[in-house]
């Protein structure tokens, strides 16, 4: 007993929690053990302990790995969100701009990224065939800009326009214009003008479309620093255009456009004089145009353009005149033939207006006399490299007397922009023929001309104040160009013009040139059709004869002006 207490003082305290944990589960045993074979058992039991706590840290260690590659596994995907989620807004924003917000249809649009060529873009509508009453998808394939004008449509909005502008003096004072219809307008006019155009849809669903339209012009003073509504210096604005354009809606010409508002047929212009062989502007109007019959397509307008007539009337028994204003209603029928194919790019047109009062039972003194314009419209296109158009036009009453102004020759039936009926018209008649184009003589150079022949009987001249009045004129603007490239043109403008009078046995002469020297910035090589275009000039304008305008350039027959001036369409 003695020897077995010494022995135990020696056991370390490490082996006597063995030994307890031993005597737990082999209590029986230990009694009998001898001293060997407790020694044995215990080393085999720490032995055991330390393969336990060698798998204990195995197990920490790739319990610690794991941890690791789970954390960066949450990190990617992390990121792969992120990623996936700007992506869907990425989609979402390029989407977003393709929905017909109006349209019962659905439509889904995937979008490639464009090339570096800007080549194409891929659009996929869902749209819904009622005849087999399925959705078909709808590849189709657009060009960048195509793809923008597929957005413009979708959206329905649209604004664009014109204007012109530029800087100018002279050796003697403020520069003047002087005859720009007669003459040519380049290096001729120092003023600013613009149109602009705003177009938004309002309806477009089962082939029907419907839009809006307003269009603003006016003058803007290019002289005056402060132009706040200046309207005594030039700056002017107006309404020209209010009105509304179906598409649609006429019977068996599902591609006609019926308009209704403030608009009237499309004006067209001789963009060298500023004046125009067709315009019929409107205080209101119905229309409707590209109906196609037969060989042609027709247009037809039925207007109102109104005039103010000033009646001076005696009082009975007196030497009393009294003065006052009429406002007499006129109405205008207006109808075009056009695109009649003749030869080869050869179109053909016919057109015609009957301008008619309409008086009350209080103007039987009023004298307004109804008036007749006719057209006939021969465009040869592809006429060396550019095009050629001849207009031949008879005119009667107002109308005509407007062919008899030297400068602005718009066959309107008012006398002036303030809608008012002067002068005395009996009948009176005028022809004009009219010839307007561009061509390439070589293939750097190229010319454009406007050239207008005009002769007329028994017209009131705005011009003279004075009835029955017989006038011939010649006016002429010619204008070639050197090309450098497609970016630079040399070039200068020729003007001539010559007009005759004749009233109460007396002629009245009227008659100058005009020598415009020019270099122009420009986007493209034609003169006519490429806007913008800047333009720095030198002009020389002398007026030899002046019967009629009594025109003088600040006590001077002649003027020598310079300056740039700008021009685009937008």
């Amino acid at each position: 007993m003695k020897y077995l207490t010494k022995s135990l003082i020696k056991v370390k305290p490490k082996r006597i929690v063995l030994i307890t944990m031993l005597g737990l589960f082999y209590l029986p045993n230990a009694i009998a053990a001898t001293q060997d074979e407790l020694e044995a058992r215990i080393n085999l039991l720490e032995q055991k302990l330390i393969a336990l706590s060698n798998e204990s840290i195995d197990l920490k260690k790739q319990l610690i790995e794991s941890n690791k590659q789970i954390a960066q596994l949450s990190l990617n995907l992390e990121k792969q969100q992120l990623v996936i989620s700007n992506q869907q807004k990425e989609i979402k924003i390029q989407t977003a701009a393709l929905k017909q917000q109006k349209s019962d249809n659905l439509q889904s649009v995937s979008i490639t990224h464009p090339t570096n060529n800007n080549a194409i873009v891929l659009v996929t509508d869902s749209q819904t065939n009622e005849e087999e009453n399925s959705n078909i998808a709808a590849k189709k394939s657009f060009t960048l800009t195509e793809f923008k004008d597929y957005i413009k449509e979708e959206i329905g909005f649209s604004f664009n326009g014109y204007f012109r502008g530029g800087w100018s003096t002279s050796t003697n004072g403020k520069p003047k214009n002087y005859a720009e219809g007669a003459l040519g307008r380049f290096g001729n006019e120092y003023g600013g003008w613009y149109d602009l155009v705003f177009r938004q849809k309002v309806y477009d669903q089962d082939g029907r479309r419907v839009d809006a339209i307003v269009m603003i012009d006016g003058n803007v003073a290019t002289d005056k620093a402060a132009g706040l509504f200046n309207t005594q210096d030039d700056n002017i604005m107006q309404f020209s255009d209010i009105y509304l354009a179906t598409k649609g809606f006429v019977p068996l010409f599902p591609e006609a456009t019926l308009w209704v508002g403030k608009h009237s047929l499309p004006y067209n212009e001789i963009q060298m004089l500023d004046w125009k062989t067709q315009k019929s502007p409107a205080g209101g109007g119905v229309g409707i145009e590209n109906l196609e019959i037969g060989v042609g397509t027709l247009d037809l307008a039925l207007l109102r353009a109104d005039v103010n007539v000033k009646v001076n009337k005696k009082t009975a028994g007196t030497e009393i005149t009294k003065v006052r204003r009429e406002d007499v209603d006129i109405n205008e029928i207006e109808l075009r033939y056009r695109d009649i194919p003749l030869w080869q790019d050869a179109l053909f047109a016919i057109n015609a207006r009957y301008s008619a009062p309409n008086k009350s039972k209080l103007q039987d003194d009023v004298t307004v006399k109804n008036a007749w314009l006719g057209s006939v419209v021969l465009r040869q296109n592809n006429f060396f490299g550019g095009f050629n158009q001849l207009t031949l036009q008879t005119a009667t009453n107002s109308v005509a007397s407007h062919l008899a102004n030297i400068n602005t020759n718009n066959p309107e039936f008012a006398a002036n922009a303030n809608n008012d009926y002067i002068g005395k018209h009996n009948g009176g008649k005028a022809y004009r023929l009219v010839s307007e184009g561009e061509a390439y003589l070589f293939d750097n150079v190229i010319v454009a001309h406007a050239l207008a022949l005009t002769t007329g009987k028994d017209v009131y001249s705005y011009d003279l104040n004075l009835p029955h009045t017989d006038f011939t004129s010649f006016k002429s603007a010619v204008r070639p160009a050197y090309i450098w490239d497609q970016y630079n043109q040399s070039g200068v403008e020729i003007g001539y013009f010559r007009q005759k009078n004749k009233v109460n046995g007396r002629t009245y002469k009227e008659e100058g040139y005009k020598t415009t020297l020019y270099h122009s910035f420009k986007v493209g090589e034609s003169i006519l059709s490429s806007r913008p275009d800047i333009r720095f000039y030198l002009s020389y304008i002398e007026s030899l004869n002046n019967d009629i305008s009594k025109f003088e350039f600040n006590g001077k027959k002649h003027q020598i002006s310079f300056g740039v001036q700008t021009e685009v369409w937008f």
